[in-house]
This record gives structure tokens, sequence and C-alpha cells, in this order.
């Protein structure tokens, strides 16, 4: 008798502990909901300042550069947990004064990729033209009651490589959203890969 009982209170203690858990877990996980990112669609996410820095290094050697990197996706669509649109992203020493002037050979890619209900994202950029493909990795977090993206990846060849992550945060896309380090704002940064893709044929 004394061992049913004793089997009893581990199974109610058991229950008790996986419903603290369940309470603690953010909302997200406890609750997803498939459609809950659907307002993505129609937004252009960017590096913020304090977000900039990264760096670059090469597998020969110990030398690690330090750079800044200012990225702009859009989400043109969002459809049952996808996202694309286009991206663009451009590099300069952290001694060049800021804002820089974009530069006149744009890095366009396109961007696919998806983010679960409980707000996981992987993202690849596809460069236009061909090249090397890049993924990032990352979470949707919510900071002073606003979502940011919290991105990282490493991308590169064998002979040079960069690695960034960033808290993005987004603006319309129907909007001006100034850039913290390119002159500008992050619409017409943006505008010239999507003239570039149209000018080969892209749609």
């Amino acid at each position: 008798m004394r061992t049913e009982k004793t089997w009893m209170w581990t199974l109610l203690a058991a229950g008790a502990a996986a419903s603290a858990l369940a309470a603690a877990l953010p909302a997200a996980a406890a609750d997803p909901k498939p459609g809950r990112w659907s307002w993505t669609e129609g937004t252009i996410w960017y590096v913020p300042p304090n977000g900039l820095p990264a760096i670059v290094s090469s597998p020969d050697t110990n030398e690690v550069l330090e750079v800044y990197d200012q990225t702009v996706y859009s989400i043109d669509r969002y459809w049952k947990g996808y996202i694309w649109g286009y991206q663009r992203v451009q590099f300069w020493q952290k001694s060049d004064p800021m804002p820089v002037t974009p530069d006149s050979d744009p890095t366009c890619a396109r961007m696919v990729g998806s983010i679960t209900p409980e707000g996981t994202l992987n993202v690849s950029f596809t460069p236009l033209g061909g090249g090397t493909r890049t993924t990032g990795v990352g979470f949707m977090q919510k900071f002073d009651k606003a979502w940011t993206m919290e991105m990282q990846m490493t991308t590169g060849s064998d002979d040079l490589q960069i690695s960034h992550w960033a808290y993005m945060e987004y603006c319309d896309i129907d909007k001006k959203c100034p850039l913290p380090g390119i002159k500008g704002s992050a619409q017409s940064f943006l505008q010239a890969c999507r003239d570039l893709d149209m000018a080969a044929g892209g749609k």
C-alpha cells in the first residue's frame, strides 16, 4: 500500500513539475500558431548601429580584421512559414567615417527562408548572378515591445571568411527607413538590387 501511495505521489509531483515548466516557457512554444509571423510580409530588416561590427578572417593566418557590415533584406512575401525577398550587404573598414556612400557595384542576393511558429529562423542568401550561398540562422526576439531577428552567419571562400551577428530591426517596406551605416534609406539601398535583377531578367 505504501509503495502504491509513493508511486501516486511521484506521478503527481511529476505532473506539477511539467505544468510549472510549461508555464515558464515562452508563449510561442506553449501555443504555436502557424500564421503568427504573417505580419512580416511587406517589411524591410536592417542591422542597427550596435549590430554593425563584424570580423573578417583567413584560415591560413591568425589575423582577424574588424570591419562593419550593413545588411538589409526585404520580406516581399510570406506563405505558411516561408519568406522570400532581396538582400544587399556592404562592408567597410571600421576606420572609415560613417555613414559611407553605397557601393556603385552592389552586392545583392535573393533571400529565401523559413520561420517556425516558435520563431526559429533559417534563411538562405544566393548572390544574383551566382556565387557562394550563405545561410543565416537565428530566432525572433522581442525587445522593448518590438520584434527583432537575432541572426548570425559565417560565410566566405577558402581564403577569406566573414562572421557577423546582429539583432535585425524592421520597418514597413513603404516607409522611409534611414540606415545607420550607409547614406540613404533602407528602401533606396535595396532598390539597386531589385533594379539589377530586373535588368538581368529576374521577376
